[in-house]
């Protein structure tokens, strides 16, 4: 079955389907690519581009592959930008590729939220992991590829004896041009549009592009389809409406997506107060080290190194890519400053340092259908934040940094890991420039309809047919990067109902 955008769907349109999944993302992909293959009649809807748009100009990649153009802040404790994909595909498409397993203590500690029910154990887990890790051909960054700023952290890790290395991900054709967030423009990353939704696709699943999805139908008693505007993929023009019948309503629009689209579908209510509490976001801050030698952030693989400190559990550095211009806005410098800092930038190296957060917040809709995003902070949480970043600063001075600095107010260039230490030990949250990128546990699983959304089927406690399978659903933070463990609790999900 093709793959339509807006144009296939002009004016009033309805489609009949046994499962009409909302999201192309890792959530629902899975989801498609089991239920289609069990012989279910799948029509997906996605509210990005049908087909990929990249450019490797990320004023491009906002516009096209980012949620609400790359727009999206929560308020809160502080203001933190967070990012969420687009487009058939979803954030597989924009994302970093990479593939952490979550932890089995986390896995286990689900077993005790679901009653000791094992479902979603570290145990049962591991072969859905064996098999998607086959599957989007998960394997070790190449060294070939990966790019001094990468292997600095190596080198600073293993000085330390650290554990760490070269990451795990889902990108086996990657030159190496750090273009990942833009959208890769060789076809290098094995994103959902290159793997589980062909599989769908090849048996029978019907995809359509530009498609917003702003109602639920329900007849009281079960979820019977969704409503969706057909809008123009350049202009966002209504163009049409869409109407899927269904007998299963799956939601897999991601940590931010799925609790917006059930607030504004009018739904919140009915599915209990959990609907959009609970956000965790695995916030970070980074760490810049400045070399004698060149280094080039804008080159090797995307994220492509890690470390970590048995002292620091739920604390994971890992690099990060920057193109000239923002690594130049990372440094906050204006006029002569900035001007001094255009020959150093290929000097710069970085990491980021993104924590298992205990803090929390809530995800509402707005009147314009914008997500309505709160995040506060647990004081805990910024120590933890502090302690890594010190870490950091020792494992790039290891690595071969002369300098190291941070994008937090009044902080400063160090020579040496004590004055970076006490410079960061007076900065409160205000001054820090927060980022995240890992929405999730906005929807949990669980057993009690007042601290849950879903019961560890998928299936909504307040609404019969009505599933959700995306890492809205995850009962707590997972602390790692959360792209295989959506896709794998998803296909559990999924092959419960097949």
């Amino acid at each position: 079955m093709p793959i339509r955008d807006h144009n296939d769907a002009r004016g009033e349109t309805t489609l009949d389907a046994d499962v009409v999944v909302v999201g192309t993302g890792p959530g629902g992909a899975s989801v498609a690519r089991v239920l289609a293959e069990a012989g279910a009649h799948v029509v997906m809807l996605e509210a990005g581009p049908a087909r990929p748009r990249f450019r490797r100009n990320y004023a491009h990649a906002q516009r096209y592959h980012y949620q609400e153009q790359g727009g999206m802040v929560a308020s809160g404790s502080a203001m933190m930008p967070i990012a969420a994909g687009r487009g058939v595909g979803g954030g597989s498409l924009v994302n970093s590729a990479i593939c952490w397993r979550t932890p089995d203590a986390v896995l286990d500690e689900w077993v005790d939220v679901l009653g000791g029910d094992d479902r979603y154990s570290a145990a049962r887990l591991a072969p859905i992991y064996d098999e998607l890790e086959a599957l989007i051909q998960v394997g070790p960054t190449d060294p070939s590829i990966a790019g001094e700023n990468n292997l600095l952290i190596v080198r600073g890790a293993q000085k330390l004896g650290l554990p760490g290395g070269l990451l795990r991900r889902n990108a086996p054709g990657c030159v190496g041009c750090s273009h990942c967030n833009n959208g890769c423009p060789v076809g290098g990353k094995a994103s959902m549009d290159r793997n589980l939704l062909p599989m769908a696709l090849g048996h029978g699943t019907l995809v359509q592009g530009d498609a917003r999805v702003d109602t639920v139908l329900h007849d009281g008693e079960r979820a019977t389809g969704v409503v969706a505007d057909i809008r123009d993929t350049d202009t966002q023009e209504v163009v049409g409406r869409l109407t899927v019948r269904a007998d299963k309503v799956f939601v897999c629009c991601g940590g931010i997506g799925t609790p917006r689209l059930l607030h504004q579908a009018g739904l919140a209510e009915r599915l209990g107060p959990a609907t959009g509490v609970g956000l965790h976001v695995h916030p970070g801050n980074a760490v810049l080290g400045l070399c004698d030698h060149e280094v080039r952030m804008w080159t090797g693989a995307t994220q492509g190194a890690y470390f970590e400190d048995p002292e620091l559990p739920g604390v994971l550095p890992h690099t990060f890519n920057s193109p000239p211009g923002v690594l130049l806005l990372l440094l906050g410098q204006v006029g002569l400053d900035a001007k001094r800092d255009l020959a150093l930038l290929p000097h710069f190296t970085g990491c980021v340092v993104m924590i298992s957060d205990k803090g929390s917040g809530r995800v509402g809709a707005r009147p314009d259908g914008r997500a309505d995003i709160e995040y506060w902070f647990d004081a805990h949480d910024i120590q933890r934040i502090k302690a890594g970043m010190v870490r950091t600063a020792e494992v790039l001075f290891a690595g071969g940094a002369r300098e190291v600095l941070a994008p937090v107010h009044g902080v400063g260039r160090h020579t040496s890991v004590g004055s970076f230490s006490a410079a960061l030990e007076s900065r409160t949250i205000e001054h820090f420039s927060l980022y995240a990128a890992h929405p999730m546990g906005t929807c949990r699983m669980g057993l009690d309809p007042q601290t849950s959304v879903i019961g560890p089927t998928g299936e909504a406690h307040g609404l019969r047919g009505l599933y959700l399978a995306d890492s809205s659903v995850f009962p707590t933070s997972l602390g790692v990067n959360p792209q295989l463990t959506t896709m794998t609790l998803a296909t559990a999900i999924a092959r419960g109902l097949a």
